[in-house]
């Protein structure tokens, strides 16, 4: 194998991420922070975060990535319609994300916590790997001479009359 592994669309991971972001913030004027909850947060507020992603190689140099988000909502005071509310305006925003570069879900679910609502959102993509171009290995030169059956005009075949 060659040298190190690039991949195209490397970065996509994190433009799904702020699609998402930039999607809520659209829906909703509240804050959407990109981890947890700082202390002392007003609520109502969103955290966005990349909960688990898994690769599977494909056919030659490509793999399909699967990169699932966590969106959790904390509510403020006005308690389970609010939930409802904003549960079901998530499965709407969240379906398709993105503005130059669409994303859709590919798959979605939540269920209710003590203080809001755990959303997943499921995205998937394709890479391509590219490799390096790597140096071949020169001929080995003993004494000035090439060694390990080459003659000097690279027939092989002479080289083995050579050793017998």
């Amino acid at each position: 194998q060659s040298g190190r592994a690039e991949t195209e669309g490397s970065g996509m991971t994190e433009e799904i991420r702020k699609a998402v972001i930039q999607a809520i913030a659209e829906k909703w004027n509240l804050p959407v922070y990109g981890q947890f909850v700082p202390q002392g947060v007003k609520k109502p507020c969103f955290t966005v975060e990349l909960a688990e992603m898994e690769q599977k190689r494909l056919m030659g140099k490509r793999a399909a990535r699967k990169a699932c988000f966590v969106i959790r909502y904390y509510c403020g005071e006005e308690g389970s319609g609010e939930v409802s509310a904003v549960t079901d305006g998530l499965y709407e925003v969240l379906l398709i994300i993105g503005e130059d570069e669409k994303f859709a879900a590919s798959g979605m679910k939540h269920e209710k916590t003590e203080d809001g609502v755990r959303f997943l959102a499921e995205y998937e993509y394709h890479i391509i790997f590219t490799e390096d171009e790597a140096e071949l290995m020169q001929r080995l030169e003993y004494n000035g001479e090439e060694a390990v059956g080459y003659e000097k005009e690279g027939d092989i075949s002479a080289a083995f009359e050579l050793i017998l």
